[in-house]
């Protein structure tokens, strides 16, 4: 044993003594480690960069929902960018439910200077839908594929910086104020609210203290995702030559093509708000170009028998000429009361916008929607920035949306929304130009025809482009941890459709020429339509 004991001892001695020499040859000392601290200025989640005094958050989110009567957006079945039944079949081939699953990680960087604030934000998520049309029948071969926008894409709607009042880059929209979905799983489309895609732009805002700010800012009046959009039809249509396929650029069943002006410049907006404890009120006020492109579209044809007489055409080489600039305008008034009615928790909000010539900031769903039912019936609406014809000025729409919610807080895992919308579109004087021979006459200008031979006026009964839209919904949302939220909502959805009568559908240049298997060519009724939808999601998210 005694040996053991002498061969153990040794072996440890050496040992020390080749730390000792390894320490011995080390040039300095190490340094202490730097671990993450807490970073209290900025609320929950933050912490300090190591070797630096900007305060970083991360956050995420993970969301599944799926869809009864609706389609992968949370629209109701039917309308602008496709429906859960893409060509309005409601046979044994048409699905009814639909899916979306989000995630996305944000960023918050903020460091302190001499002026305030130094804050950068931004996110990045991913979004996997079927394809619109699609989800059943013989249509299957692809139902991840991105022909008809579904599929798994990357996005990201905010990425912004801010700094001393000043904000630039991917944000919400300053004309905004009451965010309705943030009460609701269902799509809106009886708002323009930028919260769900972002809007680019940049801001200043002064603080002129007790709640009371202004901002003025510069943000994307065009077509880039989440933008005010540009809507501006041209009813002589631009085809070289002209041809029957022009008349669904203007009024087609479920299609519509635009006619602008190049973008020259960002909308201005305007808004003014007061912020109290118990919620806020506030107004804003925006600009919007809502000028055409030309009359034609350098047109080799200088005249066609099957055309109205008295239309003017260009001669081969030769510039069409164009209306003069239109410029549109919106307004809004809205605001939020918390503890509403002495209730802890509550919450009730409205905003109301009326524009002329600038849809998009009253509905996220500018364009043609067309939605169908069983047999031979379908509701139209066209939601559009003006109309103009050839030779004639831009007449601008007039167009006005409201939408309210009340939010009861149950207990501290329950509470239930109620939200209700409207909207509705007035075509002022460029009724005249779609509807030539007084309102309620046959054969609207534009209007999809029956053959070739008609190639200015189109086979509906009626001519008023007016509509209108209604919603009611409640949802119900059960909160069993802070970090998780599983919802059901119930929707109700009403058109007042515009063109009232009858139509010829499936006809030579409109949007079901291509394939009209779906629905047979004939005589339709164009009558209000009904849809009732459910939504039901789960969300996970944390410091987000």
């Amino acid at each position: 044993m005694r040996p053991v004991k002498q061969v153990l001892l040794g072996s440890a001695a050496a040992l020390f003594a080749v730390a000792g020499a390894q320490a011995a040859d080390l040039p300095v000392k190490a340094k202490p480690v730097e671990y993450v601290k807490v970073c209290n200025l900025y609320g929950a989640g933050f912490w300090y960069i190591p070797g630096t005094d900007t305060c970083i958050k991360i956050g995420a989110f993970v969301r599944f929902e799926t869809n009864f009567n609706a389609n992968g957006n949370s629209l109701e079945a039917g309308g602008t960018g496709g429906g859960a039944d893409l060509t309005g079949a409601f046979n044994r081939a048409t699905g009814q439910m639909s899916f979306r699953e989000r995630s996305l990680i944000s960023f918050d960087a903020r460091t302190q200077t001499e002026y305030g604030t130094l804050r950068s934000y931004a996110d990045i998520g991913q979004l996997a839908q079927p394809a619109l049309g699609t989800v059943s029948g013989t249509s299957t071969l692809n139902p991840l594929g991105s022909q008809t926008g579904g599929g798994i894409s990357v996005y990201s709607d905010r990425a912004f910086i801010q700094f001393a009042g000043l904000t630039a880059g991917r944000m919400r929209s300053f004309f905004d104020m009451v965010f309705l979905a943030a009460y609701s799983n269902a799509g809106q489309r009886f708002t323009g609210d930028s919260s769900p895609a972002g809007i680019t732009g940049i801001a200043y805002t002064w603080q002129f203290g007790g709640g009371l700010s202004a901002s003025l800012s510069l943000e994307d009046g065009g077509w880039a995702q989440g933008g005010h959009g540009r809507s501006t039809v041209n009813l002589a249509g631009g085809g070289n030559p002209p041809a029957s396929s022009d008349i669904a650029t203007a009024f087609g069943t479920g299609i519509m093509m635009t006619d602008n002006k190049g973008q020259e410049f960002f909308d201005p907006v305007a808004n003014i708000r007061l912020d109290q404890a118990w919620g806020f009120v506030g107004a804003s006020f925006a600009l919007h170009d809502a000028s055409g492109g030309y009359y034609g579209n350098n047109t080799t044809v200088t005249s066609a028998p099957s055309l109205p007489a008295g239309q003017i055409f260009c001669n081969a080489g030769q510039a069409c000429g164009h209306p003069g600039d239109a410029l549109g305008w919106a307004a809004s008034l809205g605001g939020t009361w918390v503890n509403a009615f002495g209730l802890q928790g509550d919450t009730l909000g409205v905003q109301g916008v009326y524009t002329e010539g600038a849809v998009g900031y009253a509905t996220n769903q500018w364009g043609a929607d067309a939605i169908f039912s069983g047999g031979s019936k379908v509701g139209l609406s066209y939601i559009v920035d003006g109309v103009y014809d050839y030779g004639s000025s831009v007449q601008l729409t007039k167009m006005w949306s409201v939408n309210g919610v009340y939010e009861h807080l149950w207990n501290q895992q329950w509470k239930t929304s109620l939200y209700t919308g409207a909207m509705g579109i007035d075509f002022a004087g460029a009724k005249a130009l779609i509807c030539p021979q007084g309102a309620g006459t046959a054969s609207p200008v534009g209007f999809t025809g029956a053959a070739p031979a008609t190639f200015q006026t189109g086979g509906a009964s009626n001519c008023n482009p007016n509509s209108s839209w209604s919603q009611l919904g409640t949802r119900t949302m059960w909160t069993p941890h802070p970090d998780i939220d599983i919802s059901l909502d119930f929707n109700w959805t009403h058109l007042n459709t515009a063109f009232a009568g009858t139509g010829q559908l499936n006809a030579l240049g409109t949007v079901f020429q291509p394939g009209a298997g779906a629905r047979p060519a004939g005589t339709y009724s164009i009558s209000n339509q009904d849809v009732l939808s459910a939504f039901f999601a789960v969300r996970r998210g944390f410091v987000y």
